[in-house]
C-alpha cells in the first residue's frame, strides 16, 4: 500500500498536464501513487499521461466517459489505496516537499487533514522552489473543524492544497453534475472529522488558466448549481447536524449569494443572457425564501441588501442598479 494517493482529474489539458505530473514525480516522498483520471479528453491529454505512465509505474491511468470534475475525482477516490489522499488539478503543480512535510505534520499532530497555502502563478512548471523551512512553520491545530470553518477564514473552501487521511473521508464523494463541487464536499467533511491542522507552508501552485471553468462565462447551469448546493446542504445539515444547520446556511449564503449575482454581471457579457440569468436568480431566490431555506438572519449587511433587492425589485431595474454597484 502506498503512503500517498494523489488524484489528478484530466480533461483537455495537453498544454499543462505534463508539468503537473512532473511536479508529482519530483516529490521527495517517493512512496506515492498518481491516479490520473482521463475524463473523456478530446485532445492529446490521454496519450500524454499514458506515455508518462510507461516511464513511471507509480502513475495509474483511468480513461472514462466525460462526466465532469466531480465524477473524475470520485473515480480517483474509489481507486485510491494510500493511507493518505490529496487532489491536484491538472493545470496546477505542487512544491516538491509537499507530501514529505505534510505526512510528518500529520503523524506528529494526529490530524485528519493538514492544509497548506495556495500560490497564484502565471508561470508554468518547472520553477525554482524555495525550501520549506521547518523552523519557520506555523501550525494551527483546530479541534472544532466545522465551527472554525464556518466562522473564520482560516480553513479554505478548496479541496486542493491539503493532505487527507483516506479513512477520514470514508464514503464521502463529490456531488456530480454541478459546478462549485468543493462547497458541499468541504462543508460535509468538516462536519465529520475531528482535527484539522493549518500550516503556513506554500505548497500548491495555482496556475491562472484562462480556459478554466471559473474563468469562463457565467450561465444558467452555474446558477442552478448554486441553487442545488444550497438546497442540498440545507437538507444534509437538517438531517445530520441540526444544531449547525443555521450556521451552515449563513456560511453558504454569505459565500455564494452575492457572488452568484456579481458573476452574472461580470462574466456574462451578452445582455439578453444576463437578463435571463437575473430572471432565474430572482425566481429561485423567491422560492428559497418562501421555503425558509434562506432568510435575512445571519447575513452580512451587503448580502441582506442583495436579498432585499432580489425579492422586491423588478429584474431590469435590479440589473441596471447592480451594474453601478459592482
Amino acid at each position: 500500500m502506498p503512503k500517498v494517493s494523489v488524484i489528478v482529474p484530466v480533461y483537455n489539458v495537453a498544454e499543462y498536464v505534463e508539468g503537473c505530473l512532473n511536479s508529482l514525480i519530483a516529490q521527495t516522498e517517493k512512496d506515492i501513487e498518481i491516479i490520473c483520471v482521463d475524463d473523456g479528453s478530446t485532445d492529446s491529454s490521454g496519450q500524454i499521461v499514458e506515455e508518462m505512465a510507461r516511464k513511471d509505474k507509480r502513475i495509474k491511468v483511468i480513461h472514462q466517459k466525460n462526466g465532469g470534475l466531480s465524477a473524475a475525482r470520485n473515480t480517483g477516490l474509489d481507486k485510491a489505496t494510500g493511507e493518505y489522499v490529496s487532489f491536484c488539478d491538472s493545470d496546477d503543480y505542487l512544491h516538491p516537499e509537499f507530501f514529505e512535510k505534510f505526512v510528518k505534520v500529520m503523524n506528529e499532530t494526529k490530524a485528519d487533514i493538514v492544509c497548506g497555502q495556495l500560490v497564484p502563478t502565471h508561470q508554468k512548471y518547472p520553477v525554482a522552489f524555495e525550501p520549506l523551512d521547518e523552523k519557520k512553520v506555523r501550525l494551527t491545530v483546530i479541534d472544532n473543524p466545522l465551527e472554525t470553518f464556518l466562522k473564520k477564514s482560516i480553513i479554505a473552501m478548496s479541496v486542493c492544497m491539503r493532505l487527507y487521511r483516506r479513512a477520514a473521508i470514508q464514503k464521502l464523494r463529490f456531488m456530480e453534475g454541478i459546478y462549485f463541487e468543493d462547497v458541499p464536499f468541504t462543508t460535509i467533511l468538516m462536519n465529520q472529522v475531528q482535527r484539522v491542522v493549518v500550516t503556513n507552508y506554500k505548497i500548491y501552485y495555482y496556475y491562472s488558466n484562462p480556459h478554466s471553468i471559473m474563468r469562463t462565462s457565467f450561465n444558467e447551469e452555474k446558477v442552478k448549481s448554486y441553487i442545488r448546493l444550497i438546497r442540498y446542504l440545507n437538507e444534509y445539515m437538517q438531517k445530520e447536524n441540526p444544531a449547525c444547520r443555521e450556521a451552515v446556511r449563513c456560511y453558504v449564503l454569505n459565500q455564494c449569494f452575492k457572488m452568484m449575482v456579481n458573476k452574472s454581471v461580470r462574466k456574462q457579457k451578452n445582455i439578453e443572457k444576463r437578463k435571463a440569468l437575473f430572471d432565474l436568480i430572482q425566481s429561485e431566490t423567491k422560492k428559497l425564501y418562501r421555503e425558509n431555506i434562506i432568510s435575512y438572519d445571519g447575513l452580512k449587511l451587503h448580502h441582506r441588501v442583495t436579498l432585499f433587492l432580489l425579492l422586491h425589485m423588478k429584474t431590469s431595474t435590479f440589473a441596471r442598479l447592480w451594474r453601478t454597484l459592482v
